[in-house]
Formats: structure tokens, sequence, C-alpha cells
């Protein structure tokens, strides 16, 4: 429903990770689970169309070099992993 406006909260500022929730209204509660679902889907979609990752806090990766998480569809034609660098105690880079 569009009145009551829907509104988000930040609920929690966690170790690493922000919590939000999300408030609408419907007059059809019997759709629910559909709701949510498609809910979450735009939200996904909307994400990974702006570059967004949506990354758990469990979630660990080196993030230079690897490829995106966003699935292909929404990434470039042209799109390359960025170079991984390693750093030798001499200070002198090795590209990879």
């Amino acid at each position: 429903m569009a009145e009551p406006s829907p509104f988000v909260l930040q609920t929690a500022l966690n170790d690493f990770n922000v919590s939000y929730e999300l408030n609408a209204y419907s007059d059809r509660p019997q759709l629910m689970p559909k709701i949510y679902s498609e809910l979450h889907q735009n939200i996904q979609d909307y994400c990974n169309q702006a570059s967004i990752e949506i990354l758990s806090p469990g979630y660990s990766s080196i993030r230079d070099g690897n490829h995106s998480t966003i699935p292909g569809d929404y990434l470039p034609d042209d799109y390359t992993p960025p170079m991984f660098q390693v750093h030798r105690p001499d200070n002198q880079s090795s590209k990879k």
C-alpha cells in the first residue's frame, strides 16, 4: 500500500555490517511469502545493477583479483578482474 508510506530503519551497528529494516504495509497478508520473495529478488537485482555486492559478514575473500560475486549478466561485456599484486618483503611488487 502506498499509505502509510514505506520507511527504512537502521536497526543495528554490528561488528561487520549494518542492519536495516524495511517497513511497508499490505492489505493482502495472505501474499506475504510471495511479497517477501519478490522484495528480496528486487533488492538483489537493483544492487547488482548498481555494482553493489551483497556479502554476508562470514564471507571472506581477497577482493583484489577475485571475480566479482555480482552475476555475470550484470557486469559489462569487457569486465576483467583487477590484477592481483603481491608485495615482497623488499617492497617490490610481483604481478600475477
